[in-house]
This record gives structure tokens, sequence and C-alpha cells, in this order.
């Protein structure tokens, strides 16, 4: 099959997009004031991914895919070597011990020497962006719907103990505050969210992470994924028993990081629109249809990430998709909002903390 072109997308969300995309924000920026006093720490945390497990040092090298063009699109048209930042987080927008928070975790990751202006609101910031989780698919699709989710990351972890609670919850996240007939219920999105909940803990280096939502690629419309590739003559565990300690997960990068690991970064081209959708995230792409092609290899060297101060470092970075050239353009509604979420959040976060929002140009500027 063909895969589908950038160019014949043709995205239209609706006449109440900027009203919801409105609220989604208020929503968010609500959380994160709130975070100063409901976390514990007196400060304002991410709205997601509040939780950082560390900040490690990498190198990306763009590889020679050889005589295939498709593959061959933006920054991976030309071989090279580009110094790298990896955030490890967990997915929740809450601080507290590892047990409480679930399994979802992303790896962020911070690109430097990437020539040409942003999409971001800092264009001239010459890094890119991915920003990627554990799990292959997402669980809302509009602005209207991710006001839901925004409602139940708010409430966890111990907000939805109560069984009248979880299934209020879960009519209006089902029926969407019941405007939905039972025909267009979201039983894809409810999926893929109880997917996400039975996820056992990652050692976060030897997990694989997804974009979840579809991006451009070029001329082209794909998703990504890291993989890891480093193997272990002893062989060592890739799931974490939270209940080990309250940090259980750093605990476990700390002692694995002074191990160098190798992780592929792969491209997923979309070639059926109706099996690959791009406004349906929680949808997996089938992999018979169009495999996942490796276009470039990220190294983290040995080091040594146990300084208290290491976490704080990862706070202080500013991490979206949409800081990326025009040729990884993040596609689709649920895209769309994740821009001016992630933005909007980080800019009150750092006012909030009276830190300096400003993006590095080399990783020892932090």
């Amino acid at each position: 099959m063909n895969p589908i072109r950038y160019e014949d997308l043709n995205p239209d969300y609706g006449p109440n997009f900027d009203a919801d995309l409105d609220a989604v924000i208020a929503e968010v920026e609500r959380a994160v004031r709130d975070s100063v006093d409901g976390e514990g720490e007196g400060r304002a945390v991410r709205f997601a991914h509040a939780k950082a497990y560390g900040l490690l040092e990498g190198e990306l090298e763009i590889l020679d895919v050889g005589d295939d063009p498709r593959y061959a699109q933006g920054i991976f048209a030309t071989p090279g070597r580009h110094r790298a930042l990896i955030r490890y987080s967990n997915g929740l927008g809450h601080l507290g011990p590892d047990a409480k928070l679930g399994a979802a975790c992303g790896m962020a990751i911070k690109i430097f020497g990437i020539e040409g202006p942003s999409m971001s609101d800092e264009p001239d910031a010459g890094t890119m962006d991915y920003n990627l989780i554990n799990y292959p698919v997402f669980f809302a699709n509009t602005a209207r719907d991710y006001i839901t989710v925004a409602w139940l990351f708010n409430e966890l972890p111990d907000g939805l103990t109560d069984r009248t609670q979880r299934a209020a919850w879960l009519h209006a996240f089902l029926t969407r505050d019941g405007a939905l007939p039972p025909e267009e219920w979201l039983w894809d999105e409810l999926f893929a969210i109880s997917g996400l909940f039975t996820v056992p803990m990652p050692n976060l280096l030897h997990a694989a992470y997804w974009s979840m939502g579809a991006v451009r690629h070029g001329e082209y419309v794909a998703k990504v994924r890291m993989l890891p590739t480093t193997q272990h003559p002893g062989g060592i565990p890739s799931t974490v028993d939270p209940t080990a300690s309250p940090e259980a997960v750093r605990d476990a990068l700390i002692a694995d990081s002074g191990t160098a690991h190798t992780f592929d970064l792969q491209v997923q081209l979309c070639v059926n629109l109706e099996a690959m959708p791009v406004e349906n995230t929680s949808i997996p792409w089938p992999e018979r249809l169009s495999p996942f092609v490796t276009v470039a290899r990220l190294t983290l060297p040995a080091q040594d990430v146990s300084a208290p101060e290491n976490p704080l470092r990862a706070d202080a970075l500013s991490f979206t998709p949409w800081r990326a050239p025009a040729e990884h353009q993040p596609l689709g509604q649920i895209q769309t909002v994740r821009r001016r979420v992630y933005e909007h959040s980080s800019i009150l976060r750092h006012k909030i903390n009276g830190q300096p929002r400003r993006e590095p140009t080399a990783p020892g500027e932090i």
C-alpha cells in the first residue's frame, strides 16, 4: 500500500472546538494553581507527568535509511548526530508514592541542534521534543472528551475510590455527559483507558514508548515508537514492584543508568485512514499493514542520576510535541488540544514558581 500523504488530510473539528478548548485550558490552569497547596511542596507542578523520575543525557544518531525516500523525511533526511536530554516521569499530575500513581510513564526527549523554525511559541529554539508514553493508544480524541479526562486526572489517585463516584465518572466519560446516543458511546476510548490501568509499572530503561497520536513525517502521516534494544546478559526485570519503596521507580532508574542503554527510534507510516485513523487515537495501528521502521538510534551512556537535584533539573525543562519543525507537526484534534494545553500549563507553572522559562541550546544550560 502507498502511504497516506499529509496533504490528503482535511481536518474539521466543528463549531464548538474553540469553546471546548477554552474550557480544557481553564481546567488545566485551575489544576496547576491548586497543585501549589494540593501536592504539599509549595510549588506548582505539571498538569500531567508531574513526578520526574530522572533526567538523562544522550545522543540521537539519525541513520541512513537507504534508498527508501518515504522514511528519509524532515530531520531524518540527513544522517547525523544530535545531543539529547531525556526526562522520565509518571503520567499523572500528582506527586507521592509510586504505588499510588499508576503505571503510565512518560519518556520526553529533547533533541538539540535542529535547524529551521519551530512550531512552538519559541520559534527559534533550535530544539525538537518528543512526548512519548509507555502505551500505544490514548483515551481522548476531542477537546470535549479531554475535559472529562482532565477531571479524572485531577481526582486520581484518591478521588475515585467510592463506587458511586466511579460509576458517575464512567457514565460521564462513556456517554459524553449523556449527550451521545448508545451507538456513539466512546467504547474505543474506554477500552484504551481501561487497558492502561492494567499495565505493570515499567523499569523505565527497558520499556517501549509511543507517540500515541499521529504526526507528520515530511510528506506522509506517521506514528513514532522508541524501542529499547540493549541486551543485558544477566537479565534485568522489565517491571518494577511499586510497593518496594515509595521511590521504587527512581531507585531502579538510578541503579540501571550506571549501564549504557540504546533505543531505536522508529516510524510507522499510515497506509489506510480507516484501519489507521488519525482522529481516533484509541485504536492501535496494525503493524501487519505497516511495520515500524528504524530511522534513528538513541544512546544513553552510563551516568549517575542519583543527585537530589537531578529531578529538579528535569522539572525546569518544558516539553511539547509542538516544539518541532513543520515537517513533523502533530496531527489530529487531540494533538491540537495538546498544543494549547502544554503551552499554557508550562507558562503558568514557570510563572508561579518564579522560574525562567527559557529553552536551552545545550544540555548543560539547565
